[in-house]
């Protein structure tokens, strides 16, 4: 091994290590149906937890129940 080589090889092990940590963190997350946590729009993937499709008369019925909460709480 050259002397150029450990600087080398220690900048790559850190590099490793930094990801590593953040993963087991949470901080830096993967593509993986266990991380999306149902939101995989960056993942480019489909979710574990699939995505509602709500109908027209559904929505309306979300609205009104909506409405109803907001006026109900003080």
């Amino acid at each position: 091994m050259n002397l150029v080589d450990m600087p080398i090889l220690a900048v790559l092990a850190a590099v490793i290590a930094l990801i590593v940590r953040g993963m087991l963190r949470g901080t830096i997350r993967t593509c993986d149906s266990a991380s999306c946590s149902g939101n995989c729009g960056s993942c480019g993937s489909k979710c574990a937890t699939p995505r509602l499709k709500l109908s027209r008369e559904q929505i309306a019925q979300l609205d009104a129940l909506t409405e109803q909460a907001k006026e109900v709480r003080p």
